[in-house]
């Protein structure tokens, strides 16, 4: 048996054991709608904690960023600004979501929204739209898990084969397993992802360049113009980095998946905890980056695929059995992560599309619905990874384009502004959602040298301003108790 096959033996041995823990620990709870989507809101800080960390840390921190540190620059710090105002953001919003979805028993982002502006239709809409969004979030994973295989390989397993195996996994483990297997398989993920990490960040420097003085000193002298901005592609400027950041630092929690965790946590202060903490995470970010750069100079001269850099300096710098160990850390990090993802699509699908579209459908066979149904997204996900084969950050960048347009209706309106109304959301949403289309499909990452998103969001929400000022906002009585909810 050569060493390579080894490899993949231990991976795929670690994968087994890693999804029957989180089965295992789920089942119980797993039998119920609620139990499977928010564990009967009884989870506690350490699994939140863990919970979210592998929502935010995944194949796209792994290996995307790396890739774009590699490929594009500088400009790749602006994920470690997304961060950064992401958890101020959330120490606010999250508690405040939870408190409400408590209250009224939401179990998704779309029980939420039309709660808020009291609009099953609303509801709806959102509802499968953002299902359809996160196609491409649960894309990027099977796209950094076919990036792990390859690599480890050496391209002998070709794409269409390591997407249909992390299909076949990512399936059986969120099906059976729920929200709580998935919160106790991160907790493993995590915990390996951080020796990986740490170990390549230390080793790299020593190995190739005598230190991490020298190392830095490279970076000055070898390649000053791939550590700042613009960058190599000369496009990704000042301006593109401040509205990137603000674009997906807001956005961060209009995904539908971080209302599952706020749902699923026992109390106010588990969240707020997860926001004090979480920026610990931020140490995997920036030694992630910096590995990226320096491949820059280890691969001089060759034509390397910016999503391998990672596994490429790995297989270069460990022994076989750490890189065993590695590789199944970057493993995880592709497939844990979607388990969450791929749960709120579908219940999204069932609960908020379906059962609201035929009334009278019964809890037990929405949820049934829900379990089924993770394996026609997952398959969905599969098609597009195989035939729209992309740089892992560029997917997550043109989905928060999308995603982060229910700013004004979540935020704004939902948690601020008693004036906001239906109508104002709906006329946002259009032209949010719209634009962000229209600029997407004529090749326009920027307008004015700021990110395209950005501009239509800030056109959604001047028009969803206007239009709530001058249409009627939904019942005040009902509106009062919503935000009571919150205090």
């Amino acid at each position: 048996m050569n060493a390579d096959n080894g490899i993949l033996i231990f991976v795929a041995l670690g994968v087994v054991f890693v999804t029957w823990v989180g089965i295992r620990s789920g089942q119980t709870a797993s039998r119920t709608l609620e139990g499977w989507m928010v564990n009967d809101r009884r989870m506690g800080p350490w699994l939140t904690w863990f919970l979210l960390g592998t929502e935010v840390y995944t194949a796209f921190t792994f290996l995307g960023l790396a890739g774009f540190a590699y490929a594009k620059g500088g400009a790749v710090f602006y994920n470690v600004g997304t961060n950064d105002v992401g958890y101020a953001l959330g120490f606010f919003i999250l508690p405040a979501i939870g408190m409400i979805g408590r209250k009224y028993g939401h179990v998704t982002q779309s029980d939420f929204i039309a709660d808020r502006y009291q609009s099953r239709a609303l509801g709806i809409v959102i509802a499968f739209a953002t299902a359809i969004i996160l196609i491409a979030y649960i894309d990027l994973n099977i796209v950094g898990l076919g990036a792990v295989l390859g690599v480890l390989t050496d391209h002998k397993l070709n794409v269409l084969t390591a997407d249909t195996i992390a299909f076949a996994v990512l399936s059986v483990a969120v099906a059976l397993g729920g929200i709580r297997g998935n919160a106790w398989a991160s907790m493993i993920k995590d915990v390996l992802m951080f020796i990986a990490i740490a170990a390549l960040f230390i080793v790299v420097p020593l190995k190739y360049f005598g230190g991490f003085t020298p190392m830095f000193h490279q970076f000055m002298t070898k390649i000053p113009e791939r550590i700042t901005m613009p960058g190599p592609t000369h496009k990704l400027g000042l301006g593109w980095f401040a509205t990137t950041v603000l674009l997906t630092g807001f956005g961060q929690w209009m995904w539908p998946q971080w209302f599952n965790v706020a749902y699923s946590a026992r109390d106010s202060r588990t969240l707020k905890l997860q926001a004090v903490f979480m920026p610990l995470y931020q140490l995997v970010k920036v030694a992630v980056i910096t590995i990226g750069f320096a491949a820059v100079i280890i691969f001089a001269g060759q034509k390397v695929a910016a999503n391998d850099v990672v596994m490429l300096t790995a297989k270069q710098v460990f022994p076989i059995w750490f890189l065993a160990l590695f590789a199944l850390a970057a493993v995880l990090s592709a497939i844990v992560p979607a388990g969450p993802i791929i749960m709120m699509s579908c219940t999204l699908l069932s609960r908020n599309v379906y059962a609201q579209l035929m009334p009278g459908t019964s809890s037990e066979a929405i949820f049934k619905m829900s379990r089924w149904l993770v394996f026609v997204v997952t398959f969905a996900a599969l098609i597009l990874a195989v035939v729209a084969h992309a740089l892992i950050v560029i997917i997550l960048l043109v989905a928060y384009d999308f995603i982060a347009q229910l700013l004004p209706a979540v935020v704004i309106g939902g948690l601020f502004w008693r004036r906001a109304s239906l109508a104002g959301v709906v006329a946002g949403l259009v032209t949010g959602w719209g634009l962000s289309l229209v600029l997407l499909l004529s090749g326009h990452g920027q307008i004015w040298n700021m990110n395209a998103g950005f501009v239509a969001l800030i056109a959604n929400i001047v028009v969803f301003g206007v239009v709530s000022l001058i249409t009627k906002p939904a019942e005040g009585a009902h509106v009062e108790r919503f935000f009571a909810a919150a205090r």
